[in-house]
């Protein structure tokens, strides 16, 4: 979501400079409410939401520094800045020991509000920015404890009270619900909710008739409001998280809940997510979230929420066969655990230094590189999990022969050009035939990638080596060898047992993208464990004749 304009309470005893101050931030998009004292100032936080306080020093009854120590005691993390007329130093070092978040002094001219407007907006920035790596990493917490959750369901029903039970409730959301398709997928039914009343949710048409269409949802009675036709459409449509900002619905509606399980405040808007839950054009239905927090749902938690919808619509897909959920379950705890350990160490690093950023000094380069390396870090990891999904989970109804040795030849040469520094060398008879196909070269890639980019030497130096079998029914051996640390031991038996846990989980998906491909062929992924000077990774696959006239069994 967008961010509202900034709400600013300026506490002014002056009503000309007050006036002065509103009209002059009001051309900067800002939003001014003014009050004359402090005690004026509190009973309006009290009341309503506020992005940043300016306070005048000198006022009647409590100064600015008294109300300071009011308003961090109250709301810790509200940005604060004080005005003074008189601009002493000991003031000023008062403020600071007090952690005011900014000091100014009044000046004549209209290029003093220029500097406020300017401070204003790098405090509100700076505190939406920590606000939303806050929320960001409770959200990715929220989701990782659901997803583990959801792999241990045995039915879609459970599955569907899961995500609703422990989603909503509590920050970061407020309301979950999900509704399923009917046979046709053309009507959503609401079928479990937590934090409203699922009776008050009307049954959703996907296909709406574009002349009698409203242009809002209708609202007659609350509860077509609270279901989002539209909103409900466009997610299953376009297969994306859609937000709206809609009004919280009576408590009666929502089974009296609200951010804090009371009576909600008149007036009170919640922001409205809509999650698909699609699984291989199949349309299982729809997640909706609604958040009471400003700018909730930004672009990274869209994108999360995204992947945890096709992770809850896998989990539904997998419960139809229990042979289907274990090889799914598999798949969806390494994705869980990218997606919790990746996003939120990045997400630090990228607050560290957006921070830098936010006062806008020069010579920021390094900060915004540092930024863009991050971000295709974890554009990177989105799009590998995503291809890791394609890959698997077509299937093949044609086996096939390939010559290993022309895909190592043009894998190696790629690998060259991109790491000039590293020597890697090749061992392989002019042409050796294996059963597989071109997704083998992401196996080779995938190994070959991780033996270069795990090694601490300054000189590394890669073998990648084939061996023919002795006989026609035995395995064509592709072995890549480094001279780097070796691979831990636990993240072998993570493969070898191919399955991770919260405690034993390995560090990526390049192994496990290997590993996964050769089975699909027959083959598999193994260590030479008698190696000491580094690792040796080892692809076997099924020899294949030349003749190709032979179909291995699978």
């Amino acid at each position: 979501m967008v961010d509202a304009p900034p709400r600013v309470l300026h506490v002014e005893d002056n009503d000309f400079f007050a006036r002065i101050t509103a009209d002059v931030l009001g051309d900067y998009d800002i939003d001014v409410c003014t009050v004359g004292s402090a005690d004026a100032a509190l009973d309006k936080l009290a009341a309503e939401e506020f992005d940043c306080v300016v306070s005048d020093y000198e006022m009647p009854g409590m100064d600015g520094l008294e109300l300071l120590d009011e308003v961090h005691e109250s709301y810790p993390d509200l940005p604060f800045i004080l005005l003074t007329g008189g601009g002493s130093e000991q003031i000023a070092s008062r403020a600071i020991s007090a952690g005011v978040t900014d000091y100014l002094k009044k000046a004549t001219g209209k290029e003093q509000f220029t500097v406020l407007a300017n401070r204003i907006e790098n405090a509100i920035s700076r505190r939406r920015t920590e606000r939303r790596v806050d929320r960001q990493i409770e959200v990715n917490d929220r989701i990782w404890d659901v997803s583990q959750a959801v792999l241990r369901a045995s039915s879609r029903e459970e599955i569907e009270e899961i995500v609703c039970e422990q989603l909503a409730g509590t920050e970061p959301y407020s309301v979950a619900w999900v509704g399923k398709t009917d046979a046709n997928a053309n009507v959503i039914h609401p079928q479990v909710a937590t934090g409203i009343d699922v009776a008050a949710l009307e049954p959703i048409a996907l296909a709406a008739d574009r002349d009698d269409a409203p242009s809002e949802p209708r609202s007659t009675d609350g509860a077509a409001s609270v279901s989002n036709p539209r909103l409900i459409r466009e997610a299953i449509a376009t297969e994306t998280v859609q937000v709206a900002t809609r009004p919280v619905p009576d408590a009666d509606d929502r089974g009296g809940a609200d951010r804090n399980g009371s009576e909600d405040a008149d007036g009170e808007s919640a922001v409205v997510a809509v999650v698909p839950l699609v699984y291989e054009s199949t349309i299982y239905g729809t997640l909706s979230l609604w958040s009471v927090t400003r700018g909730a749902f930004g672009k990274t938690e869209r994108r999360v929420l995204s992947k945890f919808g096709s992770s809850v619509a896998y989990a539904i897909d997998s419960v139809r066969t229990r042979k289907e959920l274990v090889r799914r379950e598999q798949r969806l705890q390494v994705f869980n655990r990218i997606l919790r350990h990746n996003l939120r160490n990045d997400l630090n690093v990228v607050l560290g230094h957006a921070e830098n950023l936010l006062e806008e000094n020069p010579g920021s380069e390094a900060d915004v590189d540092v930024i863009k390396r991050k971000v295709i870090e974890l554009i990177e990891i989105s799009e590998k999990a995503r291809e890791v999904g394609k890959t698997l989970d077509r299937e093949d109804e044609t086996r096939t022969q390939i010559d290993l040795a022309e895909s190592i030849e043009h894998t190696v040469e790629e690998f060259r050009q991109s790491y000039p520094e590293t020597e890697i060398l090749v061992d392989c008879p002019d042409s050796v035939y294996a059963y597989a196909d071109k997704t083998i070269d992401a196996a080779i890639s995938e190994v070959l990638e991780n033996a270069i980019e795990h090694t601490d030497c300054e000189s590394p130096s890669v073998t990648v080596c084939v061996s023919r079998p002795v006989d026609e029914s035995g395995w064509v051996e592709l072995a890549v060898l480094d001279d780097g640390p070796g691979i831990p031991e636990e993240e072998q038996e993570v493969l070898s047992e191919g399955k991770e846990t919260a405690l034993h989980h390995g560090s990526g998906l390049g192994l496990w993208l290997a590993n996964w491909i050769v089975e699909k062929f027959g083959g598999e992924l193994a260590f030479d464990d008698d190696r000491t000077d580094g690792s040796a990774v080892i692809l076997r696959l099924q020899h294949a004749s030349v003749a190709g006239d032979r179909t291995p069994e699978f």
